[in-house]
């Protein structure tokens, strides 16, 4: 999806009650409210920190390969969703469900690997790509939720955002498409009060914001937006099951991913 013609309601925080027009007023604005209550996300980091050490994640080789001609080539980078976080073997989390969709959607092979952590941040995630050398037709990030919680500011995660295109770059493929992925509306995936679902908003939208100004500042760099999940104002996870979020994820992800491919003609 062009980020240019990304809805505003597919920004998670953006239809936040009173929102107003991105502006360089506005941003200070909420930069300075997120400032502010950074010790508040910091403590909700800590409740992240104890969620993962206990959670479900696979055990299985996060890589895989969809065997047929052509193959694309993908290279994940990724936090605790693209670890898979909450499903029993990778072929369900939303790595494999995007490498799938991907082969499937081109008609070709896949191949993909991963580099993940389920507290990777932007800046780590640039210092663990300093050397890159695997030769790939496509990185797709899937980073935010650490970021969110330590209070990243906008500035910062643009920049490191930048960085890392530019380390993909400095691989092999010179032209290598970029896909990133929007942070999930994590407010909304499980009961907490309603003041600290409105900062968690405010932060991811931030986020959010300085990746889709990026992917139209810079050629061969796409957004593609968290998929709308039917809720009907209940916490997602009181509806959907882990699988079912990740198999969404996936198809949402995958066709911006295919989208890209399609688009940069890198993929052999």
């Amino acid at each position: 999806m062009d980020p240019k013609n990304t809805p505003s309601s597919s920004v998670p925080g953006a239809a936040l009650p009173g929102a107003a027009p991105p502006g360089t007023l506005y941003r200070r604005a909420t930069g300075g409210i997120v400032r502010l209550f950074r010790p508040l996300l910091r403590v909700n980091m800590l409740a992240y920190r104890i969620d993962t050490a206990s959670a479900l994640f696979p055990t299985d080789a996060p890589e895989g390969e969809v065997i047929a001609p052509n193959p694309a080539r993908i290279l994940f980078i990724g936090d605790a969703a693209a670890s898979g976080y909450g499903v029993l073997n990778h072929g369900l989390a939303v790595v494999s469900q995007t490498a799938r969709y991907v082969a499937r959607e081109r008609d070709t092979g896949c191949s993909w690997t991963t580099i993940t952590n389920a507290e990777l941040t932007m800046s780590r995630a640039v210092a663990e790509l300093k050397n890159p050398s695997t030769d790939v037709d496509v990185v797709v990030i899937i980073l935010g939720a650490p970021d969110v919680l330590l209070g990243t500011t906008a500035t910062e995660w643009s920049t490191r955002l930048r960085q890392l295109v530019a380390r993909v770059r400095q691989g092999p493929n010179a032209e290598c498409p970029v896909v990133v992925a929007a942070i999930p509306p994590m407010y909304r995936f499980r009961a907490m009060p309603r003041f600290v679902q409105r900062i968690l908003a405010l932060q991811i939208h931030r986020l959010n914001r300085g990746s889709i100004d990026l992917a139209e500042s810079m050629t061969g760099v796409s957004y593609s937006p968290f998929p709308h999940l039917e809720t009907d104002g209940s916490f997602v996870q009181d509806v959907f099951n882990w699988r079912s979020v990740h198999s969404l994820w996936g198809r949402q992800l995958g066709e911006t991913t295919a989208n890209a491919l399609g688009s940069s003609g890198s993929a052999r």
